[in-house]
């Protein structure tokens, strides 16, 4: 091969080519990220549930395993026909190890939000023991691709119930990830989380920072009387969710929310 009369070495043509690949995987990362983090992940569900870092990962292992790939085996002496074969397999494997990352991610990914006794609990796909999911009213018997469900969560009826649940609850399995505790969401719900909701001062004076430096956090701008409730994950316990006078949800910021009364 010939470039301004002179034979192209062999690293620049592989720099070349696997600079190319290089753009490609960050455009296809970009639309990637758009799925998991507009459908997904909704702020501030990634640093929740974690799916930030392990999208991070994935991404971090497709966009080097690509171009690394294309920079060892490009060589101009290749004939075209080998050069596409090259390039097939590559972004064959490429796209599959993308494949498998998305549904790991996926599997991450936050399906439920549900009041808990004093705090707004978040379930991801992975918690949701979907081997019950028959036992969910209806409307709420499959986990949804796009955006999260509020649920409402049935009280034990029995001491056995109770115990159950306590049970269980011990061993990492909340209400919120039982299909069979669900309920659809009714304003009942809010009334609980009214209830147990506490003034936005009551925790600034706890953390000894200023409600005006915690609304900042939360991209609130308006001044009136506000309330909070730890808003919780699995694997995040250190945020909250700012709620109005009627228990409408209107942003969040990562604090510790839990406090003595």
């Amino acid at each position: 091969m010939m470039e301004n009369g002179k034979t192209v070495s062999r690293w620049r043509f592989a720099l070349k080519s696997a600079g190319w690949h290089l753009l490609i995987s960050l455009s296809v990362a970009g639309l990637a990220a758009l799925l998991v983090f507009k459908v997904w992940y909704p702020y501030p569900y990634a640093e929740l549930t974690g799916g930030l870092s392990l999208y991070q990962l994935v991404v971090a292992v497709d966009i080097v395993c690509g171009p690394l790939l294309t920079l060892i085996l490009s060589s101009p002496k290749k004939t075209g026909r080998a050069r596409i074969v090259d390039f097939s397999l590559t972004g064959a494997i490429q796209l599959a190890a993308l494949a498998y990352g998305l549904h790991s991610v996926s599997l991450a990914r936050p399906v439920i939000e549900a009041f808990e006794k004093d705090r707004i609990n978040i379930v991801t796909a992975a918690e949701v023991a979907v081997e019950d999911l028959h036992k969910a009213p209806e409307g709420l018997q499959s986990l949804s691709w796009f955006g999260i469900r509020r649920v409402g969560l049935k009280e034990p009826d029995t001491a056995d119930e109770q115990n159950k649940t306590l049970d269980l609850s011990m061993q990492g399995i909340e209400p919120s990830m039982r299909p069979d505790r669900w309920l659809p969401y009714s304003r009942q719900e809010t009334d609980k989380i009214r209830k147990a909701m506490k003034p936005l001062k009551k925790l600034a004076d706890a953390r000894k920072i200023a409600v005006a430096d915690i609304l900042k956090q939360a991209d609130i701008s308006e001044d009136k009387d506000w309330y909070f409730l730890p808003f919780t994950g699995s694997r995040q316990k250190d945020w909250i969710v700012v709620l109005d006078a009627q228990g409408n949800v209107r942003g969040y910021a990562p604090i510790d929310g839990f406090i003595a009364d």
